[in-house]
């Protein structure tokens, strides 16, 4: 009898591959499609931050933000709070640049919510119904992408004073038109479908339809532009802290460390590391993660 070939038999080798992935920890089933080494790190990063903005409050040995650690120091230590040295008051750097992390991304995801909930019902219904509330939205957006976004956030807050809540506010509203008109877009072309016009001719209600039938289509473009828009607000936002019109101290801001070590910066350029390297990162990975959902959303346009 003639010995059975695993590798020729189709049989046995799906059952071997079959137990190697039942096997596997789900971590390393984890996959992301046409994905490279940068996408992968840059995924990797912006993980990485969001579980330190979460949980940097119960970070081992790292002190408060607020008080000073040690004396000022230009050089870093290789302790934890000293690692990327202290500011002009002894306060350690990488502790600020860690609750910096919580402040942004607060902000940033609070604008992002408001300007995707906005944007999307202005955007749908822009689609849906065209005509003279289709111009309207069109307007908005065209008026928004127009004008220089910091110039609009410092008119906005010198009109309305600074706060959290004002800055989360004139963020959100920034983007409202982009995400409309990906919206509209996106509805325009969905509107004459198979399943959209049978669901028209069996009764459903314009609501039902926009809602159960078109909106789920809509979330592949409007993820495929979110964090490239993220990235944009992480840099208007730094900006802000920097003219002094962003989060109030003395809580910590990327823009806010810069800005108070212009002063000492030519003697002692190592207080900008932490804050200037923590933004050209978190916006560096958006960028990355954006243009690596946009490759996924043409890949799979083509494929249909």
């Amino acid at each position: 009898m003639r010995p059975v070939d695993a590798h020729s038999n189709p049989a046995s080798s799906t059952s071997l591959a079959d137990i190697a992935r039942a096997a596997m920890p789900a971590t390393a089933r984890l996959r992301f499609p046409g994905a490279g080494m940068f996408d992968m790190l840059a995924i990797a990063f912006l993980a990485l931050l969001v579980l330190v903005a979460l949980f940097v409050d119960i970070i081992p040995g790292l002190v408060s933000p607020k008080f000073p650690y040690g004396d000022f120091s230009q050089l870093p230590d290789l302790t934890l709070n000293g690692l990327f040295g202290t500011d002009e008051i002894g306060r350690s750097i990488l502790s600020r640049v860690l609750y910096g992390a919580r402040a942004s991304l607060s902000i940033v995801l609070v604008a992002t919510c408001l300007s995707v909930s906005v944007g999307i019902l202005l955007g749908m219904l822009a689609g849906y119904y065209r005509g003279p509330l289709e111009r309207m939205v069109d307007l908005y957006a065209n008026t928004m992408s127009a004008l220089p976004s910091i110039l609009v956030v410092l008119a906005f807050v010198t009109a309305t004073g600074t706060s959290v809540l004002a800055i989360m506010l004139i963020l959100g509203i920034l983007d409202i038109g982009t995400y409309a008109r990906v919206a509209k877009a996106g509805v325009i072309s969905q509107n004459n479908r198979d399943y959209v016009l049978a669901a028209r001719a069996m009764g459903a209600s314009d609501a039902r339809i926009m809602i159960r039938e078109i909106l789920p289509n809509l979330v592949p473009a409007l993820t495929a532009v979110m964090p490239t828009l993220m990235a944009g607000l992480i840099i208007t936002e730094g900006s802000l802290s920097f003219l002094g019109y962003g989060i109030p101290a003395p809580a910590p801001s990327w823009g806010g460390m810069i800005a108070a070590s212009t002063d000492l910066l030519s003697r002692f350029p190592v207080l900008i590391v932490g804050p200037t390297g923590a933004i050209v990162l978190t916006v560096y990975a958006l960028n990355t993660v954006g243009d690596y959902l946009a490759q996924r959303l043409n890949s799979r346009e083509r494929g249909n």
